[in-house]
C-alpha cells in the first residue's frame, strides 16, 4: 500500500519533523505490513537519508502550477493520502492546505488525518475552509486535547486523542557522552514575527521573560553541581537554535554550560535526552524524545503543543508560564529532579498509554483502507 504523507516541513532539518517521520514510518509499517510511504519534502534527498522513507519536492502553489504533471502523478499513484506532523491546522497560509487536503478528494483518495496538531482558528475564513477539507476526511486524530477542541469547533466527524509520533522513535547509538549529573536544554527560537518562525504568537516581553528563565535555570542547576548543556534541534536559518542559546548564555552568569552540536538523528537525540538527569525543552519534541526515555521535564508554556504534550505526558506540574515570574521554571525543574522517580514511572505509564492510542488507531485506519 502507497501512503502520501504532508504535514509537517519534512526536508527543512528541523529535528522534531524527522521524529515525526520515522515515528510514522515505524507505526504505518506495523500497521499495514509492508506499506510504502512517500513524504512532501522540501529537500528530498535529506528526507530519503534522515528519515528512510521516499520524497518528493513539496510546491507552493505557483511551484506546482509548473510542475503539476509530477505532482498529481505523486497523489495519483498513493492509495491513501495522510495528513500528519507537526501543526497542519492554522489560521494563515489557506491556499496552499485547500490545494493539498483538496487533491485527495479531487482525485477519489481517502484522506486520513493522523495524530495531527492545531492552532487557534480565529477568521471565519479560516474555520470555514478547514470546516469544508475536514469533511473529506476518512478519519481524524489528534495529538493532544487542546488540538481535538480545535478541531472539533469545525466538524462533526469524531476526532480521537492519540499522540505525537515521534515516541515511535528508538534510541540510536551515539558518540556524545554527558557528564553525570546532567541537564540538557532544547531551545527554541522564539520571534515577535510568530509566523516566520511557526509558535504561537508572542509579546517581545514575555519572549525576553523565558530568555530569563531559561538563563536563570541554567544558572541554577549549574550552581547545584550539575553539567548543563545546550542542544539545538533546528539550526537553518530563520528558525536556527544556535541563536537563542548564544542569546541565553549571554543573560547566565555561569561560564560553565557546554554547547552540543544538533544531534544527527532523532534515535540520536533520544539517546541524548535519555542519558541526561534532567530536560528542559522548549522544543516540543525534545520533550517528547525525553519523555519517551523516560527522562524528568520541565518547560516553559509558550505555545499550546507544549502544555498539551506535558498534560497527555502527566508532567503538567513541571510546566510555567511567562507571567509566572523568571524563578518559575528553576522551581519547576528542582521539583522534576527531586521527585524523580515518580516522574519516571509516570511518564513510563502515560508514554504507553499513547503509544497504545497512536497504534489502535493506526489498525483502525488500516481497516478503513482494506489492510489487514
Amino acid at each position: 500500500m502507497r501512503l502520501l504523507v504532508f504535514g509537517g516541513w519534512f526536508g527543512s532539518r528541523n529535528l522534531g519533523d524527522d521524529a515525526i517521520l520515522v515515528g510514522l514510518r515505524e507505526i504505518m509499517g506495523k500497521a499495514i505490513p509492508g506499506a510504502e510511504i512517500t513524504a512532501l519534502s522540501t529537500d528530498p534527498e535529506y528526507t530519503r537519508q534522515a528519515c528512510g522513507v521516499d520524497a518528493v519536492k513539496l510546491r507552493s502553489p505557483r511551484d506546482l502550477i509548473r510542475n503539476r504533471e509530477s505532482y498529481l502523478a505523486a497523489f495519483r499513484e498513493a492509495d491513501a493520502v495522510v495528513v500528519t506532523g507537526g501543526t497542519p491546522i492554522y489560521d494563515y497560509g489557506h491556499v496552499s492546505r485547500a490545494i493539498h487536503m483538496g487533491l485527495p478528494a479531487a482525485q477519489g483518495k481517502p484522506l486520513i488525518l493522523f495524530g495531527v496538531g492545531a492552532k487557534p482558528l480565529r477568521s471565519a475564513q479560516g474555520r470555514g475552509i478547514t470546516r469544508l477539507l475536514l469533511r473529506g476526511a476518512s478519519a481524524i486524530s489528534a495529538r493532544d486535547h487542546y488540538s481535538r477542541r480545535v478541531l472539533a469547533q469545525v466538524t462533526s466527524q469524531p476526532v480521537t486523542v492519540t499522540g505525537d509520533s515521534g515516541l515511535f522513535v528508538e534510541p540510536e547509538a551515539t558518540t556524545v557522552r554527558l557528564t553525570k549529573p546532567a541537564a540538557v536544554i532544547a531551545p527554541r527560537l522564539l520571534s515577535a514575527d510568530y509566523r516566520a518562525h511557526y509558535h504561537a504568537e508572542l509579546s517581545q516581553v514575555d519572549i525576553n521573560k523565558t530568555r530569563h528563565m531559561v538563563a536563570r535555570a541554567a544558572d541554577a542547576l549549574t550552581e547545584e553541581g550539575l553539567n548543563v548543556y545546550f542542544t539545538p534541534f533546528h539550526t537553518v536559518r530563520p528558525d536556527d537554535d544556535t541563536l537563542e542559546t548564544a542569546r541565553i548564555m549571554n543573560l547566565m552568569r555561569s561560564r560553565d554550560a557546554e554547547t552540543l552540536g544538533r544531534p544527527p538523528s532523532p534515535g540520536e537525540a533520544r539517546s541524548i535526552l535519555g542519558s541526561a538527569d534532567l530536560a528542559i525543552g522548549l522544543r516540543l519534541h525534545s520533550l517528547v524524545l525525553a519523555a519517551a526515555a523516560g527522562t524528568p521535564t520541565a518547560t516553559v508554556d509558550y505555545d499550546p503543543k507544549v502544555r498539551g504534550f506535558m498534560e497527555m505526558a502527566g508532567a503538567q506540574e513541571y510546566v510555567c508560564r511567562p507571567e509566572d515570574g523568571l524563578g518559575a521554571l528553576t522551581d519547576a525543574a528542582h521539583r522534576a529532579l527531586d521527585e524523580r522517580d515518580q516522574v519516571r514511572e509516570r511518564l513510563r505509564d502515560s508514554v504507553e498509554a499513547m503509544k497504545r492510542r497512536i497504534m489502535g488507531e493506526a489498525v483502525r485506519v488500516s481497516g478503513l483502507l482494506g489492510g489487514p
